[in-house]
């Protein structure tokens, strides 16, 4: 996923090239919604783990919605535990999957499934008291791990690797909790995230636009960042923005998954967008697809819209801080961006319009 340095260089890129033909935030009249069921920005610092945080950002929302008060969940539980099941997977499959720190929504789902949740007091996952998220050394260490591992045919992982990943997962991330007190109570992951928190992973889906599979079907989304081969929903794409728009409207959000990369995507100016009209968005977000000039390397989460011109902007919260764009770590994302560059979005169940969760059989 997307590093900060990366980060720094597409502003700098944008200023030095771009900057004279793009959109500003000044040129547009949008207000930014009030955001009752949001969160706080955080950040991800030099980690690649923005599926985490965005994941944990939209659980977050669902919760506010439910009643549940603010609850700040823990991005490194899910990261940590997440890492365990790429090493072994990756060793299993011989090298052949993408060996990665990112990941997908479906990621955080599964270690919620196998292990639970924490909140962010109990695990902050800076486990040498540091004031920011650096995986570059850690990263750095199981790469060099898996990379021999795969070198010598090692399929899994022996006792002593086993002893040795733990420790490092251990030393940078801090030793994840087997039961702990909250508010006066004891919980383990598991009860704090059914009893507690009374989340249900399988509420929620993923879903995507492709013309290469059926609509109204789940295809394995071929990117390599679905290191897990996951199963995403197929739909139209005017049903993938009706979707989107009926949730905002009902009091949900939306997890997005997307391509951040792009020289329209201005997060310093807190503004996305695509430069010129396109005729036919299906066919072209398709040729993007095929052509890799889209490709998920980002997520993030809507939490609002707004009308400009008969147009529609997303109001997108990031995980890059509060303090490192013109809205406090927030965007507007146009329309015609979202159509072109969000590979998938993530949604609650409940949260779909009757008449397209019956064709899609939910």
């Amino acid at each position: 996923m997307l590093r900060v340095l990366l980060f720094w260089i597409l502003i700098l890129f944008n200023y030095l090239y771009c900057s004279a033909q793009k959109l500003t935030l000044s040129d547009l009249k949008l207000v930014s919604p009030i955001t009752k069921n949001c969160t706080p920005v955080k950040d991800q610092y030099m980690s690649s783990t923005c599926w985490s945080f965005s994941s944990m950002s939209l659980l977050e929302s669902e919760l506010m919605k439910k009643g549940k008060g603010v609850n700040d969940l823990s991005e490194m539980f899910i990261a940590r535990y997440s890492m365990v099941r790429k090493i072994e997977r990756h060793l299993k499959l011989k090298g052949e999957n993408f060996f990665t720190p990112g990941g997908q929504f479906h990621d955080a789902v599964w270690v919620m499934k196998n292990y639970g949740l924490v909140p962010e007091e109990v695990f902050s996952g800076k486990g040498r008291g540091e004031s920011d998220h650096n995986h570059a050394e850690m990263d750095t260490l199981l790469n060099y791990l898996v990379k021999e591992c795969i070198t010598n045919e090692v399929t899994s992982l022996s006792p002593r690797q086993q002893l040795f990943v733990d420790s490092v997962l251990d030393s940078y991330y801090g030793k994840a909790p087997a039961s702990f007190m909250y508010k006066g109570k004891s919980y383990t992951p598991k009860t704090y995230l059914s009893d507690y928190l009374g989340i249900n992973p399988d509420d929620y889906v993923e879903i995507t636009s492709y013309t290469h599979h059926p609509f109204y079907t789940k295809f394995v989304l071929e990117d390599k960042y679905n290191w897990t081969s996951d199963e995403y929903w197929n739909v139209p794409l005017d049903d993938f923005s009706a979707i989107t728009d009926h949730a905002l409207k009902n009091g949900y959000s939306v997890g997005w998954d997307g391509d951040a990369q792009d020289n329209y995507f201005d997060y310093y100016e807190a503004v996305a967008y695509m430069p010129d009209a396109i005729k036919d968005l299906t066919a072209a977000r398709q040729k993007a697809f095929e052509d890799k000039t889209t490709e998920l390397d980002h997520m993030m989460h809507i939490v609002g819209s707004a009308k400009e011109n008969n147009k529609t902007w997303y109001f997108i919260k990031n995980s890059w801080g509060s303090t490192t764009n013109a809205l406090g770590g927030f965007l507007w994302m146009r329309e015609d961006y979202f159509k072109m560059r969000t590979l998938a979005i993530i949604i609650n169940k409940a949260a779909i319009p009757a008449e397209i969760k019956k064709k899609m059989n939910l």
